[in-house]
């Protein structure tokens, strides 16, 4: 795509996918403390639940990618995950050997110390499968009323039993990730009507195809080049979700980003 493509409307905002996860180990603290420190103010992670109910900021039910451990985090203890490290060895080699698994408890008092970000959490159906979705979803907003952080906070899920099951229990907002798209799934958008709808770019229709309108913003996932959010932003998509927050963040078009 060409490089020198022009932002014709505003700037669209740039979530970190899993932090600043191109270059740091994903899920973990040091990948978001990471992306704030290269400007980033709005974030996304992922959230499983381990054998005794803690939920943890992780993207498979596998450990194996990120601690090299063949166990599945559902039925491992959270004693036994913070003997591990999140080093992600297969991307980084041996230079994030120490990197601790971060809990969402962890990050929840990391988030209030910076009132200034947003985080959009996505609950894991790996995760439901095993405990459903009042006992995630319940631990889940526990925790975010503790830390205090519930205007920072978006439910995101591929599940729209997640969506509606929090806000019958909270004022949180939420988002809808998009599994296809369909007729089947812009009708029920429109009876969902979530706060934003994250669409995968892959799925998402070419060109000057119409997007849905509707009461929700619209968040794009995985763009981490420039000319790519660029376009995208053009095209009226509110949010860019990437996985090289500090390369795109450094970009004059894309820094002066839209706030909420």
């Amino acid at each position: 795509m060409n490089a020198d493509v022009e932002l014709t409307g505003p700037a669209p905002v740039l979530v970190a996918h899993r932090g600043y996860s191109g270059r740091y180990p994903e899920n973990t603290l040091l990948a978001y403390e990471a992306a704030y420190e290269h400007g980033a103010r709005y974030m996304e992670l992922d959230l499983q639940m381990t054998s005794d109910h803690v939920p943890i900021l992780h993207h498979d039910a596998s450990l194996l990618r990120m601690a090299g451990v063949d166990l599945d985090v559902r039925e491992t203890k959270l004693k036994q995950i913070k003997a591990m490290h999140a080093a992600y060895a297969a991307r980084f080699d041996s230079e994030f050997d120490d990197n601790c698994f971060t809990t969402f408890k962890k990050y929840s008092k990391w988030m209030a110390k910076h009132p200034d970000v947003t985080t959009f959490i996505e609950i894991k159906q790996e995760s439901i499968d095993r405990v459903g979705v009042p006992l995630f979803m319940d631990e889940v907003d526990k925790q975010i009323i503790r830390a205090n952080i519930e205007s920072q906070c978006v439910i995101i899920s591929f599940n729209p039993e997640v969506l509606n099951y929090t806000r019958n229990i909270s004022s949180l907002r939420t988002g809808w990730v998009l599994p296809a798209w369909n007729d089947r799934n812009k009708q029920l958008l429109g009876e969902l009507k979530p706060d934003f709808v994250f669409c995968d770019k892959d799925i998402l229709p070419q060109n000057d195809a119409e997007i849905w309108p509707g009461s929700w913003q619209w968040a794009v996932y995985n763009l981490d080049d420039v000319a790519s959010a660029i376009a995208m932003a053009n095209r009226g998509i509110s949010f860019i979700e990437t996985n090289q927050i500090g390369a795109l963040m450094r970009h004059d078009a894309l820094s002066n980003r839209r706030q909420n």
